[in-house]
């Protein structure tokens, strides 16, 4: 169980994010979907603001499923692209041991949950068994999920 008070749907910046590109970045803002007992494993994505890899012609992102989210929608501080491409499993353990270095922002209103949920489903690169999970997690966290 993780020690930390976060529900499916809530964004959260974690400080010397440790599995960027396998160093630590100084804060790195994630939305957390859920944790799976069994397997121990706290399920993230992270945001970027790097517009131009999505939206330019050749951008090296462009093809990625991913979408928008305002300034301010769950604490962040500027726009974001939420990108479905880049979900990491964490261990329970880690996401404990930095738990000092996590810090809620905010939680996604039901439209960008329904947003997300849409994303999800068309994604063919995320397994359909983390896809169920994902929705149950979100339902235990009191939104409607179809």
């Amino acid at each position: 169980m993780i020690d930390i008070d976060l529900k499916a749907g809530d964004i959260f910046t974690w400080e010397n994010y440790p599995y960027f590109f396998k160093t630590a970045k100084p804060r790195r803002w994630l939305l957390y979907l859920g944790n799976n007992t069994i397997q121990a494993i706290v399920y993230e994505i992270s945001t970027t603001t790097q517009y131009q890899h999505y939206n330019q012609d050749g951008g090296s992102r462009k093809d990625n499923n991913y979408f928008e989210l305002p300034a301010k929608m769950g604490g962040l501080e500027e726009k974001s692209i939420l990108d479905l491409s880049f979900f990491e499993p964490i261990p329970e353990s880690e996401f404990n041991r930095c738990k000092a270095d996590i810090k809620k922002k905010g939680t996604l209103t039901q439209d960008y949950i329904n947003k997300l949920v849409k994303h999800l489903k068309t994604d063919p690169h995320i397994p359909n068994i983390v896809k169920k999970d994902i929705y149950g997690y979100l339902r235990e966290a009191g939104f409607k999920v179809a």
